[in-house]
C-alpha cells in the first residue's frame, strides 16, 4: 500500500510541476527585430505547424520562420494579417483585411495563399479585419466584428452578430462566444446568437480573452476590470485579485492558457505569467528584456516556450527551462564570480561589486525587490563566505566583512582571494591573497587581522586543508604547494613544492578540491590524489573513469547529497551519487551551459533542490534542479530541407521552396510523386536545410549524404548549405540530419531528384545512335565492299600501270637511246656544220685572197697597158685584162657560196630574204657571216669594209629587222 501511495505522490508531484513557470530570475529572451525578419513592425497572430515551423501574422503578410531563415508570404490583396490558425489536418488558415483563406504548397513547394472569399455569398463579401480564426470539429470559424463566417464542406455560412459591431469572438470547449458592447456575451447555438444569462455585467467591459479553467469553467480576462471565472451557465465571479490592479493599469490585451497557468499580454507593461491560482509568477517588460511593452499576440510552441508578437518586433521566451538569468537586464551588472544564499538574502558578487536582494522562491514578480549594491564594495569581487556568522568578502581591494549591508575593510593588504578556517587552530582563519597568506582571528565575536605569515609569498587563490592540518595551495601556472605552519602561526614550518616531476602532466592549471573529506587534485589533464608514502601524485582511478581522456577538470563541488558538480573542458555537469556509492555522469541537462562559465574562475554553488547558481561572463544563471520541462532533453525534432536550387551558367533556378505538398498540406517528408527531373545543364544543385530548434539553433550541427554520389555521411558541421557541382545523370537522394546540444539526432530529411542525361546521352539519342549505328554498319559494309572492289580495280590498274610504266620505261630507255643517237648525230652534224662553216669561211677567205691577188694583177696589167704602145700587145693585154675582170666578178662565186650555205644552214639566207625583204645584198652577206660566227675583222675583210663600216651595217640591219635594243644581233642570227 505504501508503495502505491509513493507512486501516486510522485505522479501528483509531476503533474503539479509539469509546465511550471519559474519566478527566479528572467528566462532567456531572444529578440527578433524588423531588420531580422524584413517586414512590418506589428505582429498580430502566431501559430506553429506540425513540422515545427513558426508563422506570424504581420502587417506585411505572413512571416514564416524555421529558426534559421525568414520568409514573407503576401496576401492577394496585400493587406495586414490579423489571425492565423491550423486545423487537425495541418492546414494553415489566414485572416486578413476583407479576405480570408489558407496556405497551400505549390508544385515547387512554395507556400501560396488561396482566398476563400469566392465561396462567400456576394452580399457578405465586404467585411473588415478577420481578428480570430478557430478550427472546430465541424468546420472553421472566421471572426470579424460584424459577422461570423463558418467554413464547412467548402461552403461558407454567415452568422450576423446581434449588433452593428461586436468585440472579438472567442472559442473554447467547442463553444463560440461573442461579446457585444452594451449587451453582454452571446453564445452561438444551432446557428443562433443566444445571450448568456447575467452576462450583461460585461456589457461595458472589454473582454480580451476567454480561457479554459478547471472543471470546464471559463476565465474571462478584461482589459482593465480584472479576471472573472464563469461557470459555463450564468454565474460570474472575480478571480485572481492579486493581479487586478496591475492589469487595470497595464491594460490586458491578449492572453493564452499554459500547461500550468496563463500568459497575459498587456498594452502598456509587457507580459505577466500567473499560475492556476491567479498568483503572479513572472513579469517581463522592456526593462528586463522585451523589445517593447505592447504585446499583440502570444503563442506557446511545442517545446513549451513562448512567442510574443509585439507592437514592434517578435520575442522568444524560454519559459520551459530550468535555467533563468540574473544579469544587467534585471539590475545586476558585471561578470559573475561569487554567490551566497544567507537566510532570506541572496548575495551576488560580480566584477562590478557585491549586490543583494531579499530572496524567496515564491516572491511576487509584481513586488519583487531589486538588486542593491553593498556599500563600499564597488569593484572586483572574488568570494563571499559565511564563516561563524560573519560575511567575509574577498575583494580585489582586500578583505572585508559585510555588516548591515556595508563592507568594512579588515586590513590594509590588497587582493584577497578567499578565507579558510583552520581546523587544527580553532578560531583562526587564513586569508589567501595575491602575495601569500594572512592570519585572522575571531576575538570576542569580532574578526581581527593578526599578521602576514612569513615564508610563503605566492598567490593563494586555491587553498584546502588536509586531515593532518597541512595547507595545500594550488598555483595555476607553477604547481602546488604543501605548507606546514609553525605552531606560532607566524611563519611556515615547511613548504613542499610539487609539479610535473611529481606526477602531474604539467605545471599548468593545477587545482585542489575536497570531495568526501579528502583532497582531490586536478591537473591540465586528469584527476589525481596524493600518495603520502611516495610523496607523489597518482591518477585517481574512479574520477578518471568518469571523465573523458585528457580533459581539463576545472571545478569540482560536492553538495549536501554527495553529488559532485563539475566543470570539465567547456562542459558543465553533475556526478550523481548512486545508492552503492558509485557515480553516474549527467551532462545532457546542462548542455545549454557549455562554454559559458568564467574561465579560471568557474563558480558553481548548490544551495538546495530549487537553487543552484552558475557564474558566467554575462551574469548568473539560476538552475532549478526539480524543474520538470514539458519537453525534456530527449525531445524529438525535425530536420527540414528548406530550399533546393539548381544552377546553370552561373544562374540559380529555384527547384524546391521548402514545403512538400501532401493533400494540400505541408509535409515533413517528400511524397513519392514529388521527384523533380533536372535538365543536365542544371546539374549543379545547392541544398539549404535546417533543424527546427529555436532555443539552441546556434549549437545545432548537421550531417549530410547524397546517395548516388557520396560514399559516407559527412562530418558534423554548422553550415546550413551544401552544393554539389557537375553531377552525372542519374537518380540521387539527398539526406540531412541534425544533432542538437543534447546530442540528440533527428531523423533524416530526404530529397530525391533525378538529373537527366544530356541530349546526346538520352534514350532518344541512344535510339538515334542505334539507327545511326546500323546505318553506319550498313554503310561500312557497303564501303568495305566498295573498298574491296576498288582495291581489286586499283590492283588491276596498278598492275596495268606497272605494265605501262615498264613499257614507258622501256620506251623512255629507247627514246633515251634514240635521243642519245640523235644527240650524237646532232653533235656529228654540228661538227660537220662547224666544219662546213670553217670550210666556207676558209673558202671565202681563200677566194678573197685570190681576188686580192687577181686585183693586184689587174692593177698591174692596167698599169702595163697604160705604158704599152704596141697595139697588138695592147690588144692582147686588154684581152687578158678582161679575162681577169671577169674572174673578179663576185656574183658567180657568191651564188655558189649561197648555195652551199643554204644547204648547211637550212635555207637560212632564203628564209632571211623572205622574212626581211628590206635587207640588201651586202646585208645578207653580213648576216651570213654573223651566222658563221665570224669576227668583225674577218667580216670587214670579206666585205671590204672597215670595222666602223661593219658596225654601221649591223646597226642598219637591226633597224630593218626592228629588233629591240636589248636584243643581241649576233645571238638573234645564230638562233634564227
Amino acid at each position: 500500500m505504501k508503495k502505491y501511495l509513493l507512486v501516486l505522490f510522485f505522479c501528483c508531484l509531476q503533474v503539479a510541476l509539469w509546465g511550471q513557470v519559474k519566478n527566479e530570475g528572467i528566462p532567456t529572451i531572444r529578440n527578433y527585430t524588423q531588420k531580422d525578419y524584413k517586414a512590418a513592425s506589428q505582429n498580430w497572430a502566431i501559430v506553429q505547424d506540425h513540422r515545427g515551423v513558426m508563422y506570424f501574422g504581420n502587417n506585411s503578410g505572413i512571416l514564416e520562420f524555421d529558426g534559421n531563415y525568414w520568409n514573407v508570404i503576401a496576401l492577394a490583396n496585400r493587406t495586414n494579417v490579423r489571425s492565423l490558425a491550423i486545423d487537425k489536418k495541418g492546414r494553415l488558415y489566414v485572416g486578413g483585411q476583407d479576405d480570408f483563406g489558407y496556405l497551400v504548397p505549390d508544385a515547387q513547394g512554395q507556400l501560396t495563399y488561396v482566398s476563400l472569399k469566392p465561396q462567400i455569398e456576394k452580399q457578405y463579401q465586404n467585411f473588415d479585419d478577420v481578428w480570430k480564426i478557430y478550427p472546430a470539429s465541424e468546420g472553421v470559424y472566421f471572426c470579424t466584428t460584424s459577422a461570423i463566417y463558418f467554413l464547412q464542406h467548402n461552403k461558407v455560412k454567415v452568422y450576423k452578430v446581434p449588433a452593428e459591431k461586436s468585440e472579438v469572438a472567442f472559442f473554447l470547449q467547442e463553444k463560440l462566444y461573442v461579446p457585444v458592447i452594451g449587451r453582454g456575451i452571446y453564445e452561438l447555438k444551432q446557428g443562433q446568437m443566444v445571450l448568456i444569462p447575467n452576462s450583461q455585467a460585461f456589457s461595458q467591459r472589454v473582454i480580451t480573452a476567454m480561457l479554459p479553467a478547471a472543471d470546464n469553467k471559463v476565465l474571462l480576462v478584461t482589459e482593465q476590470n480584472g479576471i472573472f471565472l464563469y461557470d459555463g451557465y450564468s454565474h460570474f465571479e472575480p478571480w485572481g485579485t492579486e493581479v487586478h490592479d496591475f492589469l487595470a493599469e497595464a491594460k490586458a490585451g491578449t492572453a493564452i492558457a499554459l500547461a500550468e497557468g496563463y500568459a497575459i499580454g498587456t498594452s502598456l507593461d509587457g507580459l505577466l505569467l500567473i499560475d492556476t491560482n491567479g498568483l503572479p509568477r513572472q513579469h517581463l517588460n522592456r526593462d528586463n528584456g522585451l523589445q517593447n511593452n505592447t504585446i499583440r499576440s502570444i503563442y506557446q510552441d511545442n517545446a513549451g516556450n513562448l512567442w510574443l508578437g509585439l507592437n514592434n518586433g517578435i520575442d522568444y521566451l524560454e519559459i520551459n527551462s530550468p535555467f533563468t538569468l540574473f544579469n544587467i537586464k534585471n539590475g545586476l551588472p558585471g561578470t559573475a564570480y561569487a554567490s551566497l544564499m544567507d537566510k532570506d538574502r541572496l548575495y551576488l558578487g560580480t566584477s562590478d561589486g557585491l549586490f543583494y536582494k531579499n530572496w524567496s522562491n515564491t516572491e511576487s514578480p509584481l513586488q519583487a525587490s531589486a538588486f542593491r549594491l553593498i556599500g563600499n564594495s564597488q569593484g572586483q569581487v572574488y568570494n563571499l563566505q559565511n564563516i561563524a556568522g560573519h560575511l567575509l568578502l574577498s575583494h580585489h581591494d582586500g578583505a572585508f566583512e559585510v555588516i548591515n549591508d556595508k563592507a568594512y575593510r579588515l586590513s590594509d593588504h590588497r587582493g584577497a582571494w578567499l578565507f579558510m578556517p583552520l581546523k587544527t587552530f580553532p578560531g583562526y582563519l587564513i586569508c589567501g591573497t595575491y602575495s601569500g597568506l594572512y592570519l585572522y582571528k575571531l576575538v570576542n565575536g569580532n574578526m581581527q587581522y593578526q599578521w602576514k605569515i612569513d615564508g610563503f609569498n605566492e598567490s593563494s587563490r586555491v587553498m584546502e586543508e588536509d586531515e593532518e592540518g597541512n595547507l595545500w595551495v594550488a598555483h595555476g601556472y607553477k604547481g602546488v604547494y604543501k605548507i606546514r605552519l609553525d605552531p606560532s602561526l607566524t611563519k611556515t614550518q615547511q613548504v613542499s613544492y610539487y609539479n610535473e616531476q611529481h606526477g602531474f602532466p604539467s605545471n599548468l592549471f593545477i587545482n585542489a578540491f575536497k570531495i568526501g573529506g579528502k583532497l582531490v587534485f586536478a591537473g591540465e589533464r586528469g584527476v589525481f590524489s596524493y600518495n603520502k608514502a611516495t610523496d607523489r601524485f597518482v591518477v585517481h582511478e574512479e574520477f578518471n573513469r568518469l571523465f573523458e581522456n585528457n580533459v581539463h577538470v576545472r571545478k569540482l563541488v560536492e553538495d549536501q547529497n554527495g553529488n559532485i558538480w563539475f566543470s570539465a573542458g567547456d562542459e558543465l555537469g553533475m556526478l550523481k551519487k548512486q545508492p552503492n556509492g558509485s557515480y553516474e555522469v549527467e551532462k545532457k541537462a546542462f548542455s545549454k551551459m557549455k562554454g559559458k562559465l568564467v574561465g579560471g574562475f568557474e563558480h558553481i554553488a548548490y544551495y538546495d533542490r530549487s537553487n543552484v547558481l552558475f557564474g558566467t561572463d554575462e551574469g548568473f544563471v539560476h538552475y532549478h534542479p526539480s524543474f520538470l520541462q514539458t519537453s525534456n532533453v530527449d525531445h524529438v525534432f525535425n530536420a527540414l530541407i528548406r530550399r533546393v536550387e539548381a544552377a546553370a551558367d552561373g544562374q540559380d533556378s529555384l527547384v524546391y521552396a521548402g514545403a512538400f505538398a501532401e493533400n494540400e498540406v505541408a509535409a515533413v517528408q517528400q511524397p513519392a510523386h514529388f521527384s523533380p527531373r533536372l535538365p543536365y545543364a542544371f546539374n549543379s544543385v545547392k541544398f539549404t536545410y535546417g533543424a527546427i530548434s529555436y532555443s539552441d539553433a546556434d549549437g545545432m550541427e548537421y550531417q549530410y549524404f547524397l546517395e548516388g554520389h557520396d560514399k559516407n555521411w559527412s562530418p558534423w558541421t554548422k553550415v546550413l548549405q551544401k552544393e554539389y557541382t557537375n553531377l552525372q545523370e542519374g537518380t540521387y537522394t539527398f539526406q540531412v540530419r541534425a544533432r542538437d546540444i543534447y546530442n540528440q539526432v533527428s531523423s533524416a530529411a530526404t530529397y530525391q531528384f533525378e538529373v537527366s542525361p544530356p541530349w546526346y546521352r538520352s534514350i532518344w539519342a541512344y535510339a538515334v545512335y542505334v539507327v545511326l549505328g546500323l546505318g553506319v554498319l550498313y554503310l561500312v559494309k557497303q564501303l568495305v565492299s566498295r573498298h574491296i572492289n576498288q582495291t581489286k580495280l586499283k590492283l588491276e590498274q596498278e598492275q596495268q600501270k606497272a605494265l605501262r610504266l615498264k613499257e614507258a620505261q622501256h620506251a623512255e630507255e629507247v627514246l633515251k637511246a634514240e635521243k642519245e643517237i640523235i644527240k650524237l648525230n646532232n653533235n656529228q652534224l654540228e661538227n660537220e656544220l662547224n666544219l662546213k662553216n670553217k670550210e666556207l669561211a676558209s673558202s671565202a677567205m681563200h677566194v678573197m685572197h685570190s681576188l686580192e691577188t687577181i686585183e693586184k694583177v689587174r692593177f698591174q696589167l692596167q698599169d702595163v697597158i697604160d705604158h704599152v704602145n704596141d697595139r697588138d700587145a695592147l690588144h692582147q693585154l686588154r684581152k687578158v685584162l678582161k679575162s681577169v675582170e671577169e674572174e673578179i666578178k663576185f656574183e658567180n662565186n657568191w651564188e655558189q657560196f649561197e648555195l652551199h650555205f643554204n644547204q648547211i644552214h637550212e635555207d637560212f639566207l632564203k628564209r632571211l630574204r623572205d622574212d626581211f625583204p628590206e635587207l640588201t645584198h651586202r646585208d645578207i652577206k653580213l648576216c651570213a657571216y654573223l651566222r658563221m660566227n665570224l669576227s668583225s675583222k674577218e667580216m670587214a675583210s670579206l666585205l671590204n669594209l672597215s670595222l666602223r663600216g661593219i658596225e654601221t651595217s649591223r646597226y642598219r640591219i637591226r633597224k630593218k629587222m626592228n629588233l629591240e635594243q636589248e636584243v643581241n644581233l649576233a645571238e638573234f642570227i645564230l638562233k634564227y
